[in-house]
This record gives structure tokens, C-alpha cells and sequence, in this order.
């Protein structure tokens, strides 16, 4: 099967995928809901990431914009 183009659909996908391989059942609204979640928080780390490239003169995001971003999630930053 191809890959959808829209990024939408792929989380929506990768999404599904988790879901299933999951031993519990989850119900098409909650695939939606968490693929819409999920969705949004890509879109705003993206944001972000752009932004704190721009913020430093840059055209490409850096590793140190990614760490940027992690300090929000401890759980991201443990491994520094």
C-alpha cells in the first residue's frame, strides 16, 4: 500500500497502525480524536521549531532548536 501524501492522512495511518497492533480495541472516534491530537502537537513542535530557527538568524532547524523544545517535556530531556 502507498503512503498518503497528505500529512493528515499519514498520522491518521501510523495512528491506526498503533491502534491496531494494540491487544485492546479502539473505536474509529478514538483513532480520529488521537489522530487529531496527535496531528496538532506536529504541527505546533513545528512551529516552534521554525520559529526559534528564525529567532537565531537560520534558514534550517538545528539540533539545538529540538532541544529547545524538549525542555518542555522532561521526559524528553532525560537522555542529555
Amino acid at each position: 500500500m502507498d503512503a498518503p501524501t497528505d500529512p493528515r492522512a499519514a498520522v491518521w495511518m501510523a495512528v491506526a497502525r498503533r491502534c491496531a497492533d494494540d491487544e485492546r480495541e479502539f473505536s474509529p472516534a478514538f483513532v480520529d480524536a488521537l489522530s487529531q491530537v496527535v496531528a496538532g502537537v506536529a504541527e505546533t513542535l513545528g512551529r516552534d521549531l521554525e520559529a526559534f530557527a528564525r529567532h537565531a538568524k537560520r534558514a534550517k532547524v538545528s539540533v539545538d532548536d529540538v532541544r529547545l523544545c524538549a525542555r518542555r517535556n522532561p521526559d524528553w530531556t532525560d537522555s542529555y
